[in-house]
């Protein structure tokens, strides 16, 4: 079972907290005829919702919830249809019933496009954790991911830009652009556009996401900051939660001076006007963790952490920052490959993560601040290559450990 132990007793008890809360949502055989599954969404709601789904799974593979991930995945996949004009359900009961609380018909449904991006890109990204080759094999996910790109788009880009629009009725019954359901009126929003330009790279359709991207950077931006999105009368560059934060969390506003002002948008933005919910908060520490400003993320770890809260997202998220962000674990488990970037805060002197796992290799990975890492391949099926920070590869055969003198950068 995944273990975490640190010089800081926050992480330790944040951890021990996150671990058993997560695991509890578990419904798998909670009850006969029940999918593999977990629970995420309102805990008043005995559902798994796709958005809540894409965001707890990192967690849920931390914690061994390989097969609840891929029955759930697999089952919103299957219900993008052509009569749904290849919107996937929004709910599901855990026995795979359909959540009639958020469905009507097959055309009164909440929909929201970046949730059609999101199951691709982070169906995909369990396979680069766990190397299984259903994620990309399965006929279910594979026509997913094509429709999510191909039918998808066609079915609702009216202008011809190779980019879905919503209705812009503010009825997330008829869909929105983005996540942020009280900005539902938005037409394209940052949040939807950058989880399709994610998706496109992440299926190697680079010609067609820099296109997107370049329009983004020379369109959307005024001088001073990023639009949230566009509306019937134009770009909108209001504040807009998701449709801001999750735009450098996808990549789409690249690494340059305007994405840097785009996170000092988003850091004072939360100062003054924070999200109303705390599944909102549970993104942050993800964006920051990103683009190096750890001792935002961490802060906003802690915000997480000390919620307590019982929305299932958080305790799952709390698992990913804890292991996945500080750690900076970017695993690609289909090359036997994990490259690992320190993002300990001044508060963190040393943090170990053991029994993590990349594909079939079950690692324990100690970082001492920044200059010193750890990695012991307990076993696996072969060499894992391992890279720290800016050091040279290191190939660990099963059995061994390796200590790395890290070079990375300052926190800022």
């Amino acid at each position: 079972m995944l273990a975490l132990s640190s010089d800081n007793p926050i992480v330790e008890d944040a951890f021990g907290w996150a671990r058993k809360r997560a695991l509890d949502w578990v419904q798998t055989d909670a009850a006969a005829g029940n999918l593999p599954s977990y629970w995420a969404g309102y805990p008043s709601r005995p559902m798994f919702y796709s958005r809540d789904v894409c965001h707890q799974a990192i967690g849920a593979h931390l914690l061994g919830l390989d097969a609840e991930n891929f029955a759930m995945f697999r089952h919103f996949a299957r219900s993008a249809t052509p009569a749904r004009k290849w919107f996937p359900i929004w709910a599901f009961h855990f026995d795979g019933r359909i959540a009639a609380l958020d469905y009507h018909h097959d055309e009164h449904f909440v929909r929201e496009i970046p949730a059609v991006f999101d199951l691709t890109y982070r169906a995909l990204e369990q396979h680069d954790w766990t190397g299984d080759r259903r994620w990309l094999d399965d006929a279910d996910l594979a026509a997913y991911y094509r429709h999510s790109i191909g039918a998808f788009v066609e079915a609702h880009d009216s202008d011809g830009d190779g980019v879905p629009e919503a209705g812009g009725t503010g009825d997330i019954f008829l869909g929105t652009a983005t996540y942020n359901e009280r900005e539902a009126p938005l037409i394209v929003a940052g949040d939807g556009l950058a989880l399709q330009y994610a998706v496109l790279r992440k299926l190697g359709h680079h010609a067609e996401a820099e296109r997107i991207q370049a329009t983004f950077l020379n369109d959307w931006w005024n001088g001073e900051q990023f639009a949230r999105g566009r509306t019937k009368d134009g770009l909108d560059y209001g504040w807009g939660l998701e449709s801001h934060d999750l735009v450098p969390l996808f990549g789409l506003s690249g690494t340059g001076e305007r994405n840097e002002r785009l996170l000092d948008y988003v850091e004072a933005q939360l100062e003054t006007h924070p999200p109303l919910n705390i599944e909102s908060f549970s993104y942050l520490p993800a964006v920051f963790f990103k683009h190096g400003r750890d001792e935002s993320a961490w802060r906003w770890t802690k915000h997480l952490i000390d919620s307590r809260d019982d929305y299932p997202e958080i305790s799952f998220t709390v698992v990913e920052h804890l292991v996945a962000g500080l750690l900076g674990l970017r695993p690609d488990a289909p090359h036997a490959a994990l490259t690992i970037e320190s993002h300990l805060p001044a508060e963190i002197g040393r943090l170990t993560a053991d029994h993590v796992r990349v594909g079939e290799w079950d690692l324990r990975i100690t970082q001492e601040g920044r200059h010193t890492a750890e990695i012991t391949v307990h076993s696996g099926p072969g060499p894992l290559t391992v890279r720290v920070g800016s050091a040279g590869p290191h190939t660990l055969e099963p059995g061994r450990t390796a200590r790395v003198s890290t070079q990375t950068k300052d926190p800022s």
